[in-house]
């Protein structure tokens, strides 16, 4: 039986799960989450907690941190794959996504995106819907972009940067690592 397990029962996490379903590819699908231990959330069990990430390898082979905040995201993330777990991205049928574009483990892109040819993303991303990716744009790992940003060609995005909702990050602009954009930002 091919299983998942998600960590973190928030809001994001249950939208991942989501995309997860649609997806096909699992059997049975459980959360982890500090908060909501013993909940049945969208019919998945919180089967503990946070901290009980090692306890539950080899039983669930396949993992996804669903956290939001981009540092939290790559430790859990660090943590899982030095245990054993295979970090899965989730990618929305609805996406799309070039067949050049070249995507790491442990994203979640999510309906409507859009990844043109020959950009990169990193691990550990989280792509808000209707976000695109122009190409040979290059986002490094752990960075969230929200709804409906549009990144530029050749940008280049550091690692643990968080894009606000609605931004343009304009033609071949470089984002230093763990910047903050605030909603609505255009960035030249």
């Amino acid at each position: 039986m091919n299983k998942l397990l998600i960590v973190g029962a928030g809001g994001h996490g249950r939208c991942c799960l989501d995309i997860a379903r649609d997806m096909k590819q699992f059997q049975r699908i459980d959360f982890l989450d500090d908060n909501r231990v013993g909940e049945v959330l969208n019919e998945c069990k919180v089967i503990g907690t946070i901290g009980d990430i090692s306890t539950y390898y080899p039983e669930y082979t396949n993992i996804f941190i669903a956290v939001g905040n981009n540092k939290l995201r790559e430790e859990l993330s660090i943590k899982a794959k030095n245990i054993g777990y295979t970090l899965v991205s989730l990618i929305s049928s609805d996406a799309y996504i070039s067949r050049y574009a070249v995507i790491g483990n442990g994203n979640v892109v999510f309906p409507k995106v859009v990844v043109e040819a020959n950009a990169k993303i990193g691990k550990g991303c989280i792509l808000g819907s209707s976000t695109v990716i122009n190409h040979d744009a290059s986002i490094e790992d752990y960075i969230l972009i929200n709804t409906g940003s549009i990144i530029r060609p050749e940008v280049s995005i550091g690692s643990l940067t968080s894009i606000g909702c609605n931004c343009v990050i304009s033609f071949g602009s470089q984002v230093e690592m763990k910047s903050i954009i605030d909603d609505y930002s255009h960035i030249k």
